[in-house]
């Protein structure tokens, strides 16, 4: 479970894993489900499934190949390091000129070998996790917290871990209801 706060809201988001597949389901801080993303990691495949409007749409990725390594980054893998949520976590920091942007990333090293593929996924869709994923030797690393700012030090957002619960997790998670309708692009 992560909060992902910002300067105009706050949502939680939980990540269901079994296997290949995971569900990841986005709350908002009054307690309703806001939007769910079904990922089959096998296929790399995203489904953006609305449950309240009973739809779902298979979302249109880039190729992997679009996502070149950004020549313009500037990474510093720091010797700073401090507790977060009882975990002792390292610095790494991530800077783009070119979109105005510094990322900290406070990680720990712990093997969540979804976590790697799951990033490379999302690369494709949001700056936190395209940043991670061209870190060198960022495997088995996980990011406890991380602060995106602007390159004035405007915190834009930040997402932290809140917790991590190990159980058995139901494989109607990942289905989709027969009655629902897919959204054409």
């Amino acid at each position: 479970s992560f909060v992902r706060k910002t300067y105009y809201d706050t949502m939680y988001i939980h990540y269901f894993v079994k296997g290949e597949k995971i569900r990841i389901n986005q709350v908002t801080s009054e307690g309703l489900l806001q939007q769910s993303f079904l990922v089959d990691l096998k296929k790399d495949k995203v489904i953006a499934v609305d449950d309240e409007k009973k739809m779902y749409k298979v979302l249109a990725l880039s190729e992997k190949s679009a996502f070149q390594k950004n020549n313009h980054l500037v990474i510093k893998k720091t010797e700073n390091f401090r507790e977060v949520n009882g975990v002792k976590c390292y610095q790494w920091r991530v800077r783009d000129r070119s979109s105005n942007s510094e990322i900290a990333y406070w990680v720990t090293q712990k093997n969540l070998d979804f976590m790697n593929e799951l990033f490379s996924l999302l690369s494709r869709t949001d700056r936190i996790y395209k940043f991670f994923s061209q870190i060198p030797g960022q495997t088995g690393y996980f990011p406890v917290l991380s602060v995106e700012r602007t390159l004035l030090r405007k915190e834009r957002q930040r997402i932290l871990v809140e917790k991590i619960d190990r159980k058995n997790v139901s494989e109607s998670l990942f289905n989709i209801p027969s009655s629902y309708v897919e959204i054409s692009p």
